[in-house]
């Protein structure tokens, strides 16, 4: 276990983009959260001045699976470092993507300042369709998921945000209504983003595979100049 820990943590640590949101402890934590193994994250995305949701969607749109990050803010001036993971691509259309099943309810949200995790909410008899809101697919809305909505991007990208578990609420500790950066009830949306970061996820080969691809090119080798010696 170790050894993996040891190996995950240097493999999310590899440059892939201007990754100026996530540091090294953090990609650990998402990486951790993922249960895949070591992975890589590639920044696809970074929110400039201005930008709207017709930049983020530009961006995001079609390119599988990702992480975004965001710093939020309440009217209070206290900020976290929140996100959320889509297992699916973006788009601009289509309302929400909808899981019906469990095993799809996949993605999750997270605060990386408290390392607190919400997934999806589960299926069970009485609350068969709350979690299978995922995400959001509207033109004029920022990275959202579940209904209601559990994290809501304002088409700004930065005021009127507000965080409303529903479909990512966990119903052993009934959170539901409750702000994934404080856990307090929601009142108003009272969110306002600033830096926003959205990455691709890639798995990365483990060392031990790549040495046995390099082993089977020697082999290979071997076999070609024996042969050309014949």
């Amino acid at each position: 276990m170790a050894a993996w820990s040891a190996l995950a943590l240097s493999a999310t640590m590899v440059p892939a983009g201007a990754a100026s949101l996530l540091n090294a402890a953090e990609q650990q934590q998402l990486a951790t959260w993922l249960g895949e193994g070591p992975v890589a994250f590639t920044n696809i995305y970074t929110k400039a001045n201005g930008d709207t949701s017709a930049a983020f969607h530009h961006a995001a749109d079609g390119k599988g699976r990702t992480i975004a990050v965001m710093q939020a803010t309440n009217e209070k001036g206290q900020t976290w470092l929140i996100g959320g993971y889509n297992p699916q691509s973006w788009a601009s259309s289509g309302g929400y993507h909808i899981t019906t099943e469990q095993a799809q309810r996949t993605g999750f949200l997270f605060n990386l300042t408290t390392s607190e995790i919400h997934r999806q909410t589960p299926k069970t008899y009485a609350l068969d369709t709350v979690g299978s809101y995922q995400t959001l697919n509207a033109a004029n809305v920022g990275p959202t998921f579940g209904l209601g909505n559990d994290l809501y991007v304002p088409a700004d990208l930065t005021h009127g945000g507000y965080s409303l578990l529903y479909s990512y609420a966990d119903p052993n500790r009934y959170n539901f209504n409750t702000s994934v950066l404080d856990g307090s009830t929601f009142v108003r949306p009272n969110i306002t983003f600033g830096a926003m970061e959205i990455y691709t996820i890639s798995a990365v080969p483990e060392p031990a595979s790549g040495a046995l691809w390099l082993g089977g090119l020697g082999l290979l080798a071997l076999l070609a100049r024996r042969t050309r010696s014949v």
